[in-house]
């Protein structure tokens, strides 16, 4: 591995593995497929799409 090269060329990345780019101003690290992860992990879309009916 000592004696490997690093690419010179531009190496693509995908938008959605990119933090936000207003980072200045104290925002989160986290990359925009990191933050859909978080909200697939609390389920919160099942509770979105699950909203029992009001009674009124």
């Amino acid at each position: 591995w000592r004696e490997d090269k690093p690419p010179y060329e531009d190496v693509a990345i995908p938008l959605n593995e990119l933090p936000e780019p207003e980072q200045d101003n104290g925002g989160t690290t986290e990359s925009v497929k990191e933050r859909e992860m978080k909200w697939t992990d609390l389920a919160l879309q099942y509770l979105h799409e699950n909203v029992p009916p009001t009674g009124n």
